[in-house]
């Protein structure tokens, strides 16, 4: 209320002043002293207040020596400095308005050239939940888009500290966690490499299994992502892990949203010889499919806009499910010793960074992969 009153009376100050049926005067000295305050009790230096920000966070737990007993407090003190600082609600207090001030794609570079980063390393493994989960929202404001950042971020070792996330007792410590990682994969392949290579894809659909429908949604759209940027993840996907199973059940899902997401991800598996061979045979998922077939058929006409997308998704993966796919070709023995195949990695349609800045990533894989006919 008390910055709502001084603006009013600067504005009307300002309209006295400017009514323009009088010649400019020069102001008195008081009155240019009370402007000159006004103005500046307005104006915060938002890379000064990131950096007092910082600091507190830096600081233990206000009370938190004083309860020597437990452990919680103890590694919460080694997050900072000598002094207490602010309480547990001040620090979520704190992490919120940090998330609003990054936003700015400027203060996200900042963040991290005045320390931010270990600071945010430091608040995923606190062991308050909420200090956790909103660490990992703002790294994935930090990363998002932002490649310099996303660069910094995996060199400082966030990724060992959000993979732990995956497996932890809050769900919504979890569902930070897998959009953090998306932030910071998408355009990033150096970032996804990383993913991959710590079995990122399994703990994903493992996670599918939980009954939180943002969990569901947000492993769902990184699972897609994956396996349209890695193609040869495809078939792995189907055959090594339960993601077929776990497609299945997802889509008898009330949540269209899900359905959709979960139709989106058999869409890139079918979208490969291999993999497709290894859904057609997945009785359980042509039943599932059948099933929804059935149910978006027989909605009531004012419903059918809200599922047109899950139609024609559900349309393009059952006639994948139909097609004849030839026998997989013999390896060749050239084929056996060649080095491991690169990987044409297009994220254009999601960050607009052109595809060919994003080519040629390296990842292992033992053989080609066969691509269906357009």
């Amino acid at each position: 209320m008390a910055d709502q009153a001084l603006w009013k009376g600067l504005f009307e100050w300002s309209m006295r002043h400017q009514d323009g049926t009088s010649a400019p005067r020069v102001l008195p000295e008081g009155e240019r002293r009370w402007l000159d305050e006004a103005l500046k009790s307005c104006m915060v230096d938002l890379g000064r207040r990131m950096a007092d920000i910082k600091q507190e966070l830096d600081a233990p737990v206000a009370g938190g020596a004083a309860a020597a007993a437990g452990a919680a407090a103890a590694a919460e003190a080694s997050a900072g400095g000598a002094q207490a600082g602010a309480s547990l609600a001040e620090r979520e207090q704190l992490l919120d308005e940090l998330m609003d001030l990054v936003e700015q794609i400027d203060l996200a570079r900042d963040l991290s050239t005045i320390g931010g980063l270990q600071t945010l390393l430091e608040l995923l493994r606190s062991p308050h939940a909420s200090l956790r989960w909103r660490a990992a929202e703002v790294a994935a404001t930090c990363v998002q888009n932002n490649p310099d950042v996303q660069k910094t971020f995996v060199e400082g070792g966030i990724m060992p500290r959000l993979l732990p996330l995956l497996g932890d007792e809050h769900a919504t410590v979890q569902t930070k966690g897998v959009m953090a990682l998306s932030c910071l994969v998408r355009g990033y392949p150096p970032a996804l490499l990383m993913l991959r290579e710590e079995g990122g894809l399994a703990k994903l659909v493992g996670l599918l299994a939980q009954p939180e429908p943002r969990l569901q949604r947000k492993c769902l759209q990184v699972l897609q992502y994956m396996l349209r940027v890695v193609p040869l993840d495809r078939r792995p996907a189907a055959a090594d892990t339960d993601l077929l199973p776990a497609l299945s059940s997802l889509l008898e899902s009330e949540d269209n949203d899900i359905r959709e997401a979960s139709l989106a991800v058999a869409q890139q598996l079918a979208a490969e010889y291999s993999a497709l061979r290894v859904v057609q045979q997945s009785a359980a998922f042509r039943a599932a499919l059948q099933a929804l077939q059935v149910r978006l058929d027989t909605l009531p006409r004012e419903e059918w806009a809200t599922v047109a997308g899950e139609v024609a998704t559900l349309k393009s993966v059952a006639e994948a499910l139909d097609r004849e796919v030839p026998p997989p070709p013999p390896p060749s023995a050239a084929e056996a010793a060649r080095p491991l195949p690169a990987a044409v990695v297009d994220d254009s349609s999601t960050t607009g960074v052109p595809a060919a800045g994003l080519q040629l990533v390296a990842v292992p894989a033992p053989a080609a992969t066969e691509q269906p006919p357009n």
